[in-house]
């Protein structure tokens, strides 16, 4: 039954956290706030974090669903799949917000950034299957780095996230597929 509530009390303070971080921001969140929108004890936020800036990188990764590592049998069904999965993510203004939030406090804060670095690098593991499977496959240039094939996979869902957002729903995934082949194989 502890386990239960603890899960329970867990849930709400993430959910009021992310609140909390969209509507004040990184620079004005406050585990005050969030034990009074969640209901829960402060001292049970610091049970379950260490301090702020781990309750707001938590808030983030528990708003978004880990992507799953598509294994189409080829790099472009493995991008369709993985960018289709991601896209919502993108196009979510609450998640959007999160993210640039986190992105803006990090800036400013070393031990933000090294959490988001974490948080990031763990949320990268898909994507770095996907160009495994296409090098063993001969689908990817030898020369392309790994930090160069995230930047091409992540480019157009990032920049439209931050140009055009309603443009994400409709975006041509076929397209930049084919486009990001391009540039990987050449």
């Amino acid at each position: 039954m502890a386990k239960a509530l603890s899960d329970a009390a867990r849930a709400k303070m993430l959910r009021a956290a992310a609140d909390v971080v969209v509507d004040a921001g990184v620079g004005r969140f406050a585990v005050d706030e969030v034990a009074r929108r969640s209901g829960v004890a402060k001292t049970t936020i610091y049970r379950h974090f260490p301090d702020a800036k781990a309750l707001v990188v938590a808030a983030l990764d528990a708003a978004m669903h880990a992507p799953t590592t598509p294994d189409t049998g080829s790099l472009r069904g493995d991008l369709l799949d993985y960018l289709g999965s991601v896209r919502p993510h993108f196009a979510d203004r609450r998640l959007r917000t999160l993210f640039f939030e986190l992105f803006i406090g990090a800036e400013r804060d070393p031990d933000l950034r090294r959490l988001s670095d974490e948080l990031l690098r763990a949320r990268a593991a898909p994507t770095s299957a996907i160009f495994e499977s296409a090098r063993a496959r001969g689908e990817v240039a030898a020369g392309v780095d790994y930090p160069t094939m995230l930047d091409i996979v992540q480019g157009p869902l990032v920049l439209r996230s931050l140009t055009r957002p309603d443009s994400l729903v409709t975006l041509d995934l076929d397209g930049v597929v084919d486009r990001m082949i391009n540039a990987l194989s050449a």
